[in-house]
């Protein structure tokens, strides 16, 4: 009798287990696809059935559905992300008695702060980002006790953040990024001493203030994210007691005064961004966070050296100090730092040679050194691991000739080194780098001459103020994507020669101050996006061929000081020319009408049998026309004195 009660009662308490996991089962499916049609049936949730459709009978209880999470059965996360949910949030969301998780980030919805998610008594995560909620965070926030993340970022939310939200102790995530909030950030955030993470950027509305000192009593905080918030005053001393640091970004404000000392103290610091601030001062010449990735201090007002013990950071891959105001040497040691690959240093006033080392021991990819007072030698081994994209070493007084090894890198894609004193040819495969389009060697002294084949992607070809020589080579049909040709004062002979007129994209033209002859190819084929054509001063003659008159996009025609002869053809006159000289020629007949004012008065300077009808141009005047025996008209032109301007020899 008695093991019949036992067993009966056995049999009771699993029937009721199981009606009670029936009526769990039931009543949350009904919230969710109440939840759906509430939603006006998102065609990213046609999978939500009950029953269920054919396609998903091995889904058919909800807790199989992708966007669901359950334990023990019942339902603890919404991860509703991106769904083009564009209807608010309702109150019966709650109704989900066991909902631990809430994302409904990267949708369209836009209402005020869903104050009714207070109900939802056990919620520890909450991400609204990405949406178009707005009004104010509510004052009463910390009602959401147990939350341990809170993400509102990236929605149109304005006001004051409340300071209530410094009562939200369980917290580890806080991120209100992007949004429209103005006065100033909360201190009570220093009492959220569980914050692992903290997310205040791009906040642009914000009242300008410090930072809060408050912040860096948040001794568990990993990640401080604050750019462009409006910060001003100074870095807390204290910055280099946060201890668990690891990401620090607080660029793009109005810091002023001197980084901390202690900055770099943090045993775990990866990330520092500081950019584009007014910091001045020196850096911190002592490092201990021997684990750092990334140095971004650019566009401020730092003065003095690079720290000698950057180069123990044997973990860093960029390093970024540019538009700054530091002098001395670059630390060789830095050349031999095995991670790094981005070195970006120019617009300072660092002197001494470059590491030797650069590129030997590192994957470098990016070596920018430009608008210094650097000597010496470009280093030999800057692509000797092949993964090089980008030399810019532009305005220094660098010598020698350009490393070997870059005609051995088809990784490259910009190499500028104007304003140097660098000398000696080419190396020859840089020339046609498999991924080279900017190549800008002006204001050295290169020689050598041009290949017939160039790199397939190259756009940008400057290497004016050099010593190349040579003829402009017929292969130059074969460099399709030239969109910039500057190759002026240099040595180059011959003809230009008429493949050079088939490059499709060509805007820019620079062969002026060289020693090129014969005429003009008559036959421009694909100039039709030409800007600008300085062919002056060399031995060009012939006549100035009227297909010129074809290329309506050109603004800019210097033809001065050259051999041409003969008559301005009419047509030019109807470009839209904001610059032309066609002075020191040879060039007879009259001028056109269109050119016959003030902003052409000085393009036509020494042409002996050049005449206007109406301005003096520096040229003889033509005379009326006049009538002859046929009735025809004639115009006579009288030759004025040559100008006083003098062509140069």
């Amino acid at each position: 009798m008695a093991i019949t009660t036992i067993f009966l009662s056995f049999l009771l308490l699993l029937f009721g287990h199981a009606n009670s996991e029936s009526q769990l089962y039931d009543k949350e499916q009904t919230v969710l696809l109440k939840l759906k049609q509430h939603w006006q049936n998102p065609p990213s949730l046609s999978h939500w059935q009950n029953p269920p459709s054919l396609s998903h009978l091995n889904s058919s209880h909800h807790c199989n559905w992708p966007e669901i999470t359950c334990t023990n059965g019942s339902v603890t996360q919404l991860l509703l992300q991106n769904k083009n949910i564009n209807q608010t949030v309702p109150p019966f969301i709650c109704d989900l008695k066991n909902l631990t998780v809430i994302d409904l980030s990267w949708n369209f919805i836009s209402q005020e702060f869903p104050k009714a998610l207070y109900n939802c008594s056990k919620l520890e995560e909450l991400d609204l980002s990405q949406n178009y909620f707005n009004g104010t965070i509510p004052v009463d926030i910390h009602r959401l006790s147990h939350l341990r993340r809170l993400n509102l970022g990236a929605n149109n939310f304005y006001g004051n953040i409340p300071a209530s939200i410094g009562q939200l102790m369980e917290l580890r995530t806080l991120q209100l990024f992007q949004c429209a909030f103005n006065g100033s950030f909360p201190s009570d955030i220093g009492y959220l001493f569980k914050l692992e993470t903290l997310q205040l950027d791009y906040n642009v509305n914000m009242t300008a203030a410090e930072l809060p000192s408050s912040f860096t009593e948040l001794k568990k905080l990993k990640v401080l994210w604050i750019t462009a918030s409006n910060l001003n005053g100074e870095i807390p001393d204290t910055i280099g007691e946060m201890e668990a640091l690891v990401h620090l970004d607080l660029s793009i404000n109005n810091l002023t005064g001197k980084i901390p000392s202690s900055l770099f103290m943090p045993k775990n610091l990866s990330i520092v961004y500081l950019y584009r601030n007014q910091l001045s001062g020196e850096i911190p010449q002592v490092v201990e966070a021997l684990n750092i990735d990334v140095i971004d201090l650019s566009d401020n007002k730092l003065t003095g050296s690079i720290p000698d013990d950057f180069g123990r950071l044997r973990n860093m891959t960029g390093l970024s100090l540019f538009l700054n105001q530091l002098s001395g040497k670059i630390p060789d040691s830095i050349g031999r730092l095995p991670s790094l690959m981005f070195l970006k240093v120019f617009s300072n006033n660092l002197s001494g040679t470059l590491p030797p080392d650069f590129g030997r021991y590192s994957m470098l990819v990016e070596l920018k050194v430009a608008d210094n007072k650097l000597e010496g030698k470009l280093p030999e081994h800057l692509c000797d691991n092949e993964r090089l994209v980008g030399v810019v070493a532009y305005n220094n007084n660098l010598t020698g000739e350009l490393p070997k090894s870059l005609g051995n890198c088809n990784g490259l894609k910009i190499v500028t080194v104007y304003n140097n004193r660098l000398s000696g040819g080419i190396p020859s495969g840089l020339w046609t780098s498999l991924n080279l389009s900017v190549l800008i060697l002006s204001h050295n002294s290169f020689t050598g001459e041009l290949p017939q084949r160039v790199a397939r992607n190259l756009s940008r070809l400057e290497i004016n103020n050099n010593i190349f020589s040579g003829t402009i080579p017929v292969g130059v049909s074969s460099w399709r994507n030239l969109v910039v040709f500057v190759a002026s004062n240099n040595l180059f002979t011959g003809i230009i020669p008429q493949e050079l007129t088939s490059l499709p994209y060509l805007t820019t033209l620079f062969l002026d101050q060289n020693r090129l002859s014969g005429p003009l190819p008559q036959d421009i084929i694909s100039w039709k996006t030409l800007n600008a054509l300085n062919l002056r001063r060399n031995k060009i003659n012939g006549l100035i061929p009227r297909e010129l008159s074809n290329l309506a996009g050109l603004t800019e025609l210097d033809l001065s000081e050259n051999q041409f002869s003969g008559p301005i053809p009419p047509q030019l006159g109807l470009l839209r020319l904001t610059l032309l000289n066609l002075s020191c020629n040879f060039l007879s007949g009259r001028i056109p009408i269109q050119f016959e004012n003030d902003a052409y008065a000085s393009s036509f300077f020494n042409n002996l049998a050049l005449c206007a009808r109406t301005v003096e141009h520096q040229t003889s005047q033509c005379s009326p026309p006049v009538k002859t025996i046929d009735g025809s008209a004639k115009h006579h032109s009288r030759v004025g004195e040559l100008s006083s301007s003098k062509c140069s020899t």
